[in-house]
């Protein structure tokens, strides 16, 4: 009897960590997308993206008109918070996007709160973005952070923008 539940404890196990490597993840296969991005570029499986690398400096003189999208990193969230940026945000024709920040959206938006002092994400997003009065944010499958989960988060992201490109608005389904 105990290896009989042994087995089917190993059983399960082996099932449950299948899954999670098995998950459906299409890769994005729209239209062209370029994108300003501050700090490094990250790891992702279409061909079809073109990063153009941006400075803070860049985002105060409005260097993006011609872009999808403005990714920032991780690296440079805190200076991306700083006041002088908020207005920025707020008036832009095209969405940010906020890699990996632990503070909510606000931190951005709200020239009166720094990073530090804004609340922590609770819903787990990897990504927050920000368009006009929109605020949308992308989890990884399962909360798992791997390669895989973070390149799926990416081809969900350019869908999106896709649609924003398309539309002019943020449209999440």
């Amino acid at each position: 009897m105990r290896r009989f539940i042994v087995l089917i404890t190993l059983l399960f196990i082996c099932t449950s960590c299948s899954q999670e490597a098995n998950f459906d993840s299409p890769v994005y296969s729209g239209s062209k997308l370029k994108i300003g991005i501050v700090g490094d570029k990250p790891k992702i499986r279409e061909k079809n993206i073109s990063f153009i690398q941006l400075s803070m400096e860049d985002i105060l003189q409005k260097k993006f008109k011609n872009l999808d999208s403005v990714f920032i990193t991780k690296s440079y969230l805190k200076e991306a918070a700083k006041p002088q940026y908020a207005k920025i945000y707020l008036q832009s024709p095209i969405p940010f996007i906020f890699i990996e920040s632990e503070k909510v959206y606000l931190a951005f938006i709200d020239d009166q709160l720094s990073y530090e002092d804004a609340h922590t994400i609770k819903s787990g997003d990897y990504l927050v973005g920000f368009y006009k009065d929109t605020y949308f944010g992308l989890g990884l499958h399962n909360n798992i952070k791997n390669e895989k989960t973070i390149q799926d988060c990416y081809s969900r992201l350019f869908v999106i923008l896709e649609r924003f490109k398309n539309t002019g608005k943020i449209i999440i389904n």
